[in-house]
């Protein structure tokens, strides 16, 4: 797949998600050979696993690690798991002495009402500054209004801090202060921003190819996938994007 749309549409980047990616066993291998076709690889992680990131990121150019608070419990209320955000603090710290070249993304969802002090800001911040990584914040896009947040409020609030906008577009936000970066990105799930333009194609386990920005149009490419039918495979994801 990452060859044909490499071929066919150009596209430079591939981001590898879940679940926890590198939960599979052929994780390395697939890496090595996406990145074989100078292909730049992005991994999503909660950084429970990344025990050797030495060996398991040595393909990766970008990682994009779920903190979302600095505050354990709020941690676990938000990821729902057991994993310790101080081991996955940690293992952050780790992983930039490892590989310093490594983009490392810092990626906090904001809950209304649960992290989105401007004190909790702050604090977060300051730990993506030690590592020097990028502070993502992301809006939450949910039918529940009492904890829906929205890209636009975000900005504001760090504009209160002393950011200003660099630069924006219709999906996000670059802000700065002094020589610290922040982003605000727009939550492409549930359909808030369906209207917004297209920006990639997922592809599920069961070889579901859909848009992340939300609507329920979806097509099955498992058939081209397993017999390699370049054109078929692309002919569906332009079938897609339109």
């Amino acid at each position: 797949m990452a060859k044909v749309v490499r071929d066919k549409l150009g596209w430079k980047t591939c981001t590898l998600t879940g679940g926890e990616p590198l939960i599979s066993p052929i994780f390395k291998e697939v890496c090595e050979k996406i990145n074989n076709l100078g292909i730049k690889i992005t991994v999503v992680t909660n950084a429970s696993l990344l025990a050797r990131p030495k060996e398991a990121l040595k393909d990766v150019s970008q990682i994009n690690v779920s903190i979302h608070t600095m505050n354990s419990n709020i941690y676990e209320r938000i990821t729902q798991v057991s994993y310790p955000l101080e081991a996955v603090l940690s293992t952050i710290v780790t992983t930039r002495a490892k590989l310093p070249e490594l983009v490392i993304h810092l990626n906090y969802t904001v809950v209304k009402n649960l992290n989105d002090s401007e004190t909790e800001y702050e604090q977060f911040l300051k730990f993506a500054r030690e590592v020097r990584g990028i502070a993502k914040f992301i809006d939450l896009s949910t039918s529940d209004k009492l904890i829906e947040t929205n890209a636009e409020d975000i900005a504001k609030q760090l504009k209160k801090i002393g950011f200003r906008v660099l630069d924006e577009n219709a999906w996000q936000f670059l802000l700065i202060r002094d020589d610290e970066y922040a982003i605000v990105t727009r939550c492409p799930f549930n359909g808030r921003y369906e209207n917004l333009p297209k920006r990639d194609v997922f592809v599920d386990p069961s070889g579901t190819l859909y848009r992340s920005y939300g609507g329920h149009f979806a097509v099955n490419a498992l058939n081209e996938i397993k017999a390699q039918d370049e054109n078929g495979l692309i002919e569906k994801i332009r079938v897609l994007l339109n």
